[in-house]
């Protein structure tokens, strides 16, 4: 039996049209080029507007082409573009989205996109990976404490890296006046005193300043809690929103990060400086012993007279007796110390010696009374489901214990 010709000739065009196809597919997204562009940095809750631009060098264009980009900050982090026209070589198709970093902050690789087309006839897919990384940078949230006097007293607002001269008790005299309720009975100035029949003192002169130097407790056992709602968290995002508020009244900054290490930002004011700030806070993270009264004890003995120290830290972790040597010191040099302590009791335990502490630790109110009493002024950030929340109600009203 003889087959139809036409049959054959049929079967013999479409295998070879398949074969021609397979090539096609195979080779379309081989030409293709692409480029991603969006800012670099971003805070917490922020929508980034992402930028895709895909075309093609070759003379086959790709149908049906689909573009899907990865956004990791975003808890929905996989974006969609379908291309139902061919994708010729004079054309350049883009994809423009919203990713809403409402992740936790961090340093993320955005990427890679994958692509898919379908040869001319439909018939057969191909799909494959970019390697199109790009960095993006996402701040802790900063909440806005502009009616906050958090840092009314202690420094000297809208002045910045100036330094202003004072009546103190540096070495150099200044002058006389009459002797104050309160004065060291070591200024007054005897002689003086007997000639005209009443106490005169000695002034010397002082640099007052107003830098705000920031203390965090990142040692392990400091990190309670998982995901987005931890200690660790609540003190970066506070660190953030007083810095922002310290940098907007003029006052220059800088941070301590005591961890297993110290991370050390140095003073600076304005804008870049907070940038370089909150580069440093969005990539922080608890490890190793801190020993955080001891090495903050250590850093207090740099700290210029008049500036403002603020230690923040979890209330199950606070050293009383550590940390009243710490504001004995900071007194001493008339800098003022603000605590701002995390209540983490209400967070999920993630070592065992987090649970004894926890029990051995005094109630928060008589943390925060004893503090209060050392000389220190305590804020009190409560856990919240509303992170920000917590912060605005902690930061700007002082602990009445």
């Amino acid at each position: 039996m003889i087959a139809n010709p036409h049959l054959v000739a049929l079967g013999v065009m479409c295998f070879v049209t398949m074969i021609a196809m397979l090539i096609e597919a195979r080779s379309l997204l081989s030409q293709i080029n692409v480029k991603r562009q969006h800012q670099p940095r971003a805070f917490q809750g922020q929508a980034v507007p992402v930028r895709v631009m895909v075309s093609c060098k070759g003379i086959r264009a790709p149908e049906l082409l689909l573009i899907e980009d990865y956004f990791p900050p975003a808890s929905n982090g996989r974006f969609l573009k379908l291309v139902a026209y061919p994708l010729g070589s004079d054309r350049v198709v883009e994809m423009n989205y919203y990713g809403a970093c409402d992740h936790r902050r961090g340093l993320y690789t955005i990427g890679p996109l994958r692509l898919q087309a379908c040869d001319s006839l439909g018939i057969f897919a191909r799909e494959t990976l970019v390697d199109e990384f790009t960095d993006l940078l996402v701040y802790p949230q900063a909440v806005d404490l502009n009616e906050s006097e958090l840092l009314g007293e202690g420094t000297l607002a809208h002045v910045g890296l100036e330094m202003t001269r004072r009546a103190g008790h540096s070495e150099e005299f200044l002058g006389v006046r009459e002797y104050r309720t309160g004065d060291p009975t070591r200024l007054v100035h005897w002689k003086l005193s007997a000639r005209h029949n009443r106490l005169i003192v000695k002034e010397f002169q002082e640099e007052m300043t107003t830098l705000v130097s920031f203390f965090i407790d990142l040692g392990k056992l400091s990190l309670v809690g998982v995901g987005d709602q931890t200690s660790v968290e609540y003190s970066i995002k506070s660190c953030a929103s007083l810095a922002k508020h310290a940098v907007e009244r003029g006052h220059s900054v800088q941070l301590f990060a005591i961890a297993e290490d110290v991370q050390h930002i140095p003073a600076g004011a304005g804008t870049a400086h907070l940038l370089a700030l909150l580069d440093r806070l969005a990539i922080l993270r608890a490890h190793g012993d801190s020993a955080f009264a001891i090495r903050a004890m250590d850093l207090a003995h740099t700290l210029p007279r008049g500036s403002t120290a603020i230690l923040l830290l979890g209330a199950t972790t606070a050293e009383l007796d550590a940390l009243s040597r710490v504001i004995a010191t900071l007194m001493d040099r008339h800098v003022l110390p603000i605590i701002v302590l995390i209540d983490d009791r209400g967070f999920i335990k993630v070592y065992r010696e987090q649970e004894e502490s926890h029990v051995r630790a005094l109630p928060l109110e008589e943390i925060a009374k004893s503090l209060t009493l050392m000389g220190a002024r305590v804020h009190i950030i409560r856990r919240h489901k509303i992170m920000e929340q917590a912060l605005l109600q902690g930061l700007e009203r002082e602990s009445a214990a």
